[in-house]
């Protein structure tokens, strides 16, 4: 009972999205290590320690967000978690495909690159 008086948070694992009490150190489902991953204040953004129980910019406790969420409460990850975690890989993005415009050598109009003919002027390309 003495542990009741405590303030609980939570927050989300930075690899499998389980919610996972701040005072854990691995996450129960995937065994993700927290020791030196921090999380963002909700209100600020600030970078916290999983150890603390309030924001030290913005004074904001994390104890009054424990009623919102339950033990299986899942957290959804959009690539942003991973700020906090500093040996977390970097969110790729594929590069974009290059543009590459074709012009009727007849009229000067864009033209598609499989078209066997100019949708403009009618000219047949060979």
């Amino acid at each position: 009972m003495g542990d009741e008086s405590l303030p609980v948070f939570v927050f989300g694992c930075v690899s499998c999205g389980k919610t996972v009490a701040g005072t854990e150190k691995t996450c129960p489902r995937c065994g993700a290590s927290f020791e030196d991953v921090k999380f963002e204040c909700p209100f600020c953004g600030e970078l916290v320690s999983p150890g603390q129980t309030k924001c030290e910019a913005c004074g904001t406790e994390f104890a009054s967000f424990s009623s919102d969420v339950s033990d299986t409460s899942l957290v959804e990850l959009d690539g942003s978690d991973y700020i906090a975690n500093e040996d977390a890989p970097e969110p790729s993005t594929p590069p974009e495909k290059e543009s590459v415009e074709y012009e009727c050598p007849n009229c000067g109009k864009p033209v598609g690159e499989s078209d066997a003919q100019c949708p403009h002027c009618g000219a047949r390309f060979s």
